[in-house]
């Protein structure tokens, strides 16, 4: 009898494969052949699921945003508003190796995304998700702030997140984690009041 085969869980690995290349060696330097080696696998296999190597960036992009959302849902799993709010934030940081690494992958991705129009509709998707989340639990968190103002916060903790990532991940001192989540506690304190 014939194996059966998983074909979204096959998608998954390979997604996996192409994120971990991606880490190693870079956009430029993820060949089909590198992907295929990390996902245990010949360069047919991938071509039998992704009609190009974009479609398998974007479903490494896809996955590590995925990945991503679940860790957040699962951090505000039965927390108060304002908690939930403080937890989501702090889970968008690169604070331990796997967010570092997912940073690292994302600004290789941004850059790219400049010119690839597939990778630019991927990232402005996820990327209004995660605006629609923050501004629930803003929302949640401030219920007195009218519309306009919950879509003001939430501009300007998601840019906060944005510029604490990247410098978190460009800095050498030591003490640039705690810095960003003072910073985060400190954006909070100025949205919620």
């Amino acid at each position: 009898m014939p194996r059966v085969v998983d074909h979204d869980e096959r998608r998954r690995e390979i997604a996996a494969a192409t994120w971990r290349a991606i880490d190693e060696l870079g956009v430029d330097g993820t060949t089909m052949r590198a992907i295929a080696e990390r996902a245990g696998c010949t360069i047919g296999r991938l071509n039998h699921y992704f009609d190009s190597r974009e479609d398998m960036l974007v479903a490494a992009l896809r996955y590590a945003h995925m990945r991503a959302g679940v860790r957040m849902l699962a951090a505000i799993e039965g927390r108060s508003s304002s908690d939930a709010l403080r937890a989501v934030l702090l889970e968008a940081l690169p604070l331990d190796d796997e967010r570092y690494t997912e940073w690292k992958v994302w600004l290789t991705f941004w850059a790219q995304a400049l010119n690839t129009e597939s990778l630019r509709n991927e990232h402005r998707q996820r990327y209004l998700e995660w605006h629609q989340l923050v501004s629930t639990l803003v929302g949640d968190a401030a219920p007195s702030l009218s519309k306009a103002a919950v879509q003001q916060a939430t501009d300007s903790l998601l840019a906060t997140v944005d510029g604490l990532g990247i410098h978190v991940l460009m800095s050498p001192a030591v003490g640039a984690k705690r810095q960003a989540i003072r910073a985060i506690e400190m954006a909070l304190a100025t949205v919620l009041g």
